[in-house]
Formats: structure tokens, C-alpha cells, sequence
């Protein structure tokens, strides 16, 4: 019984297994991050200069004694991309799984114009820049993690996407807020899953598995009036904690999921079953 056990509990290990999380310093990037480290994988953190990956990395492997690299890492470009995967076959030997976290968020676009514009004005620029990182970033992390976990002989490759990439928005939720849903960013969270279901049947037989992991809303600093409306949308009556993503996240990055390829993973606390 005990070596039943263990056996089944091995699926679940991370111990060992190399990671490539792009993302890494927002606030489920970091839950996972901390997640895999203290579990024993061997981290390979990126995410843009400005946000300091290289610290994160080494502070991270400072609490938890597993080993980490930080690679500033802009997802757009893309020889930053294929550096990254340089770096990391170059420490590591090898690349398992690739976490495919990177996103243009409304916060971030709030410096390139105006994010939250109606969309029958909504500017060009922005837009460009929501596909280019939240679609065509997730392209260039997909095609050069793929490359390198050919290299290794296979493993997984999870693509993040969002509740709004699956249902449209409750537009009734951003009355009178500082923020709001926005068109773009629901555009290229659809594209992701798209991309997830063609890369499952192109590398099906290659041992590379392809998931696409579906946060609903996270609570991150919301306001109480925010936070309540939007509870009153899910059936468990709560937005999502950081660390509620990351049970699945590890389902995806281990043995327990070997036979999942091509699919939607939907963390919501049951908002899309309304």
C-alpha cells in the first residue's frame, strides 16, 4: 500500500524539473513561482527589466535552497525570447516546462494611451500592443519553449489565458471604476487557447503536452465595491486568491496530467457556469 502511494504521490513531484515561467513577478507569476521553488523545481524566472526578475530569482532561491535564474525578458523580442531559452538549456541542461504567463494588463497599457477607452474610440496603438504581447508573445515563448523541450525529449508547455478570453465581460461590474474591461485583451485570450489546440496536435506525438490554464478574476488590491460586485457573479461568491491557480498549475506541470493535451483548465470559482 505505501508503495502505491508514493507512486501515486510522484506524479505530483516537481522535484528536479525545470521551469521557464515568463511573467514572473506579477501576482500569480510569483505565487507560482514560489509554489515550484519550494517544491523543489529549478526555476528559470523572466519577465521585463523594469521589474526586476534577476532579484526576484535570487531572492526566491534564497528562502526556499532550490536553484533559480532571472533573465530580463521583454516577450515581444523576440531575440530576447530565444536568448531566454539559451540561458536556461545553457544553466540547466534541459527545459520541462514552459509556462507561458507574460501579459499586457490594463495597469501596464495605462502608459501607452488611453487603456480603458469606448471602444468606438479606442486607439490603434494600444490595441497593437495588447496582440503583441498577449498574442504574439505568447507565439514567440511558444516557438522557442517548444524548441528547447524538443531538446529535452518532451514535457509541458502550460499557455495562460483568461475567463474573458471564455465569456464576455459583465460591463455592468466597471460602472463608476478607475478601470475596466477592455476589447483587445479579450481578443488575444481567445487567440491563446487557438494557439494551445494547434500546438496539442503538432507536437502530439513528440511528447510535448500543450494546456491552456483559465484564471477567473484575482483579487489584487480591488476595492471592497469591486470585489463585492464581481463576488456576486461567481457561485463560491469570492473573486480568486493568488495561490487558488497554482494546485492546477502543478496538475499541469507534472505527471498527474500526462494524458491532457489540447485543453481548457478553468479556474473561476464558477463563474463561466452562470
Amino acid at each position: 500500500m505505501a508503495n502505491t502511494l508514493d507512486s501515486e504521490l510522484s506524479r505530483f513531484s516537481l522535484t528536479g524539473i525545470v521551469v521557464v515561467i515568463t511573467g514572473c513577478t506579477g501576482v500569480l507569476g510569483s505565487a507560482y513561482c514560489k509554489a515550484f521553488s519550494l517544491r523543489g523545481a529549478h526555476l528559470v524566472m523572466a519577465d521585463l527589466a523594469d521589474r526586476t526578475p534577476i532579484l526576484a530569482a535570487e531572492t526566491l532561491a534564497i528562502e526556499t535552497g532550490n536553484p533559480t535564474l532571472g533573465v530580463n525578458c521583454d516577450v515581444t523580442n523576440e531575440q530576447n525570447v530565444s536568448d531566454l531559452f539559451t540561458e536556461a538549456l545553457q544553466r540547466f541542461g534541459r527545459v520541462d516546462v514552459v509556462i507561458n504567463n507574460a501579459a499586457a494588463t490594463g495597469e501596464h497599457l495605462m502608459r501607452e494611451g488611453d487603456a480603458f477607452a469606448d471602444f468606438e474610440q479606442y486607439p490603434l496603438s494600444v490595441w497593437e500592443k495588447v496582440i503583441n504581447t498577449n498574442l504574439t508573445g505568447m507565439f514567440l515563448v511558444a516557438r522557442e519553449g517548444g524548441k528547447a523541450l524538443l531538446k529535452s525529449d518532451g514535457g509541458s508547455m502550460i499557455n495562460v489565458s483568461s475567463i474573458y478570453g471564455v465569456v464576455g465581460p459583465d460591463h455592468r461590474l466597471y460602472e463608476d471604476m478607475p478601470f475596466r474591461s477592455f476589447a483587445a485583451y479579450s481578443a488575444a485570450k481567445a487567440g491563446v487557447h487557438g494557439l494551445t489546440q494547434w500546438l496539442a496536435t503538432y507536437w502530439g506525438e513528440k511528447n510535448i503536452r500543450v494546456n491552456t490554464l483559465v484564471p477567473g478574476g484575482v483579487n489584487n488590491g480591488h476595492s471592497e465595491t469591486f470585489k463585492a460586485r464581481y463576488s456576486q457573479r461567481t457561485p463560491m461568491h469570492r473573486m480568486a486568491e493568488k495561490d487558488d491557480l497554482v494546485g492546477m498549475m502543478i496538475y499541469l506541470a507534472t505527471d498527474a496530467s500526462r494524458y491532457c493535451t489540447g485543453q481548457q483548465f478553468i479556474v473561476d470559482g464558477g463563474l463561466s457556469a452562470w
